[in-house]
């Protein structure tokens, strides 16, 4: 049951040549934001799919070592951006594309930009009050801190209204109760 490149979904289901193109062009796109190849086709394949899947399964289709996939998925379960599901009576574990991680991205990013201030904090209290030039450099980046915090808070909020207007609009299918924690 193998398509092209070898990929093939097991259960008589196989991924169409533009199905193949946009999980590659997920992993080349995710790669860039320091997560792996293979991190990015995970994401990319469980963007394309409306169940859960096994580890085996996103192996099989992705062409690559059910490890690879195991290690390759915590990450992304580490990182929000998947989520394990079990399934009653199936003891194998199982991931679905987090509904929360295009949020849980912001949320990163306000925790780095935090660490960053607080470093610059360290920096203004570490130097000499006659380092007129120093101290300007990181008053300034404190402040940018705090000017893209609100702004990446601002955003989530937005994001959360939209959101919420667009499942008004056009509600998501429910997830079956059998796969939820």
């Amino acid at each position: 049951m193998a398509c092209a490149m070898g990929w093939g979904m097991p259960e008589g289901t196989k991924l169409t040549p533009e199905q193949q193109e946009f999980i590659e062009r997920a992993g080349l796109y995710f790669a860039h934001y320091h997560l792996s190849r293979i991190g990015g086709r995970l994401l990319g394949l469980l963007l394309l799919t409306d169940r859960p899947l096994g580890i085996e399964e996103m192996a099989t289709t992705l062409g690559v070592s059910r490890a690879s996939v195991s290690t390759n998925i915590r990450v992304t379960a580490d990182l929000d951006l998947t989520e394990q599901v079990g399934i009653p009576g199936d003891r194998r574990d199982y991931y679905r594309f987090s509904p929360e991680a295009w949020q849980r991205g912001l949320e990163v990013r306000i925790a780095g930009t935090l660490q960053l201030r607080r470093i610059a904090e360290q920096g203004l209290a570490a130097l000499n009050p006659s380092d007129l030039v120093a101290s300007s450099r990181l008053a300034e980046l404190v402040d940018f801190c705090d000017f893209t915090i609100e702004e990446q808070r601002a955003t989530i909020i937005r994001w959360q209204e939209r959101r919420e207007k667009l499942h008004r609009a056009h509600p998501p299918p429910q997830q079956d109760a059998a796969t939820d924690d």
